[in-house]
């Protein structure tokens, strides 16, 4: 039902009546200690139980892999539902009508029907291929083919992988024998109208391949033929419901072991796909084009958080991963790039060479963004020259200024200076030029010019039982407002003042509570659990509620104290962002000048002690 919002009332119903404990528990075996249920974590491989599932609070929350949320939530991680669609499959469970807008809405009605029919319409094409490979007359070159590539025959079964026999009317005929819809047929791009009159078939002498969403629904084919005809390669063109930039081939089936192995595989083309799953690789999806998309790099967030790109070794495929990088990173995952040898795609190392090989020599040995990335600049600059030496470091400096590691940002500069044998300082020099494009500077509260949307703690070398002080002072911050004591608002907009945050993901959290607040809400912490979509958020927001730092009592007093440890904070950070830029710093006046406003801050946190 796209399009349409559940009320709130309606929502709470529904989760009123699913006890967490009810639902969860079908899936997870608990055991009661305390207020609190424990179980095996279902989001990943444990041996000892981390999941908690809490009465009260109608939440989860696993301490392991910092899976959380409502009862919504666990519905939507374990049956990769929207939440809409979680919403009505827990109405079913507890027997809870839909809201008659939604039930007798005679446009959501007659779009559902259409898409129930389209996805019928495609099962039966399915079987129709399914039934082709095996019985149709010119169908052995098909599963020769198939043979050839490695793929077993009960691959081939459990994927529904077909055959799209010669001939132009074959599917038109069959369909017609079998009472299908051809304007359906046509809406799915299976078969096409002639300009006279009738219908031919789009996939003719062609191996066929469902394409599945998530939910292991086929959407689409891709036909692959059997000789030298072009396009190699063709698949259905988009539709109702096929959109290739939102879809990544195999996630349905793939899934489960990208949870096991902890990372997924991104592949090029379904062939590659296929042959990874042959040899037990399972963990591997396909992008159905080099061309990598938002939604599909944020479709895989919902399964991993970090992602190995194995693209052909060819040119076009190196572009590609390329593009790739920079939009699985804006999706917020951690990305590695898998070189294969020259002149090969997947398959061809699987086949050749087997799947140890596979997973040890290229998987294994996949190499981080930044890595890949001056390996291709290498390979792009005649570092024999002193042109190309120069245009390398220039474009090696451009990559390693958006590294937020200082450390490793000088390991790199230094071997790069080592490599092309120039010296440091002029690396340094280049980057130097660069860092600053990167990250110009800005005013903050206290005077100087740290840039306080990353605070970098470990680089103020404090002992851990200083920094938990300042992250226990937020945590318990976050409880009061959670829990909505007077000035709840005026405390995060102090906050926000500051300007600092012992916990970057805070910096986001604050913003969102306080929004709710000037909407006139009263914070509903699962509410917001439900709402918030970024992994990060929910983490935090789940270890603030399970945390056993929360002071109701005295709540005035105790913002009061946690306010003035952030004040700590911030200028304990000024400090150390000073002190840094002083070591590197060489010119005499902003010496001078960096000096006065050290000794300032330095009176500023005396003054904060007393």
């Amino acid at each position: 039902m796209p399009g349409f919002v559940f009320t709130d009332d309606f929502i709470e119903q529904v989760r009123g009546a699913n006890d967490i404990v009810e639902v969860i528990g079908q899936q997870v075996h608990l055991e009661q200690k305390g207020k609190t249920l424990w179980g095996l974590c279902p989001f990943h491989a444990e041996k000892t139980p981390s999941f908690s599932v809490s009465t009260d609070k109608q939440m989860y929350y696993c301490f392991g892999c910092h899976a959380s949320g409502t009862v919504f939530n666990f519905v939507m991680e374990t049956a990769k539902l929207s939440f809409p669609e979680a919403v009505r499959t827990l109405a079913a469970r507890a027997n809870i009508p839909l809201p008659e807008a939604v039930a007798d809405s005679p446009a959501v009605r007659a779009k559902r029907k259409e898409r129930q029919l389209l996805y019928r319409v495609n099962q039966w094409t399915t079987d129709y291929f399914c039934s082709q490979l095996r019985q149709a007359t010119d169908a052995k070159a098909a599963r020769d083919y198939l043979a050839r590539r490695g793929l077993a025959a009960d691959l081939v079964e459990k994927m529904r992988i077909g055959y799209a026999p010669a001939g132009w009317t074959n599917l038109v005929e069959a369909a017609e024998s079998s009472q299908v819809p051809l304007a359906t047929l046509v809406q799915l791009g299976l078969i096409v109208p002639r300009q006279q009159s009738g219908y031919y078939d789009c996939f003719r002498a062609r191996v066929m391949i469902p394409i599945a969403d998530e939910r292991g629904r086929v959407v689409a084919f891709g036909g692959r033929v059997l000789d030298d005809a072009l396009p190699k390669y063709l698949n259905s063109p988009e539709s109702v419901l096929f959109d290739k930039g939102r879809l990544l081939f195999g996630l349905h089936y793939a899934s489960p072991f990208i949870g096991k192995a902890g990372c997924a595989v991104l592949v090029e083309g379904y062939m590659d796909c296929l042959a990874a799953w042959q040899y037990g690789v399972g963990h591997v999806v396909a992008s159905l084009g080099t061309a990598l998309t938002m939604p599909q790099a944020r479709l895989l967030k919902r399964y991993t958080n970090q992602v190995i790109l194995c693209y052909d070794a060819d040119s076009s495929g190196l572009r590609a991963a390329l593009r790739g990088l920079d939009i699985l990173v804006k999706a917020g995952l951690q990305v590695k790039v898998a070189t294969l040898p020259s002149g090969k795609d997947p398959d061809d190392c699987l086949r050749q060479q087997g799947a140890d090989y596979f997973l040890q020599e290229i998987l294994g040995k996949a190499q981080p963004i930044t890595e890949f990335q001056l390996s291709m600049l290498r390979r792009e600059y005649d570092l024999d020259t002193v042109d190309g030496k120069s245009q390398f470091v220039v474009a090696a400096a451009s990559v390693l200024a958006r590294l937020n590691n200082e450390v490793a940002k000088t390991a790199y500069a230094q071997r790069i200076a080592r490599e092309i044998q120039v010296p440091e300082a002029a690396v340094f020099a280049e980057l130097t030029k660069h860092t600053r494009t990167a990250s110009p500077a800005r005013g903050d509260k206290l005077g100087n010019s740290r840039d306080t949307t990353s605070v970098d703690l470990a680089a103020m070398t404090e002992p851990d039982p200083v920094l938990r002080g300042f992250q226990i002072a937020e945590d318990k911050l976050l409880g009061l407002v959670l829990n909505n004591v007077t000035g709840s608002e005026e405390l995060l907009v102090a906050w926000q003042e500051l300007d600092v945050y012992a916990y970057p993901i805070d910096r986001e959290l604050v913003e969102l509570l306080k929004d709710e607040l000037q909407k006139g809400q009263v914070l509903d912490v699962r509410r917001l659990r439900e709402q918030v979509t970024s992994p990060e958020l929910g983490k935090r927001l789940a270890q603030v509620v399970w945390s056993d730092s929360l002071e109701l009592e005295n709540a005035a007093i105790v913002a009061s104290d946690c306010l003035g440890k952030l004040k700590q904070l911030a200028i304990r950070c000024a400090i150390a962002d000073v002190q840094k830029r002083l070591q590197k710093e060489v010119d005499v006046a902003i010496r001078k000048q960096l000096l006065q406003d050290l000794q300032i801050l330095i009176e500023k946190q005396k003054g904060l002690r007393h």
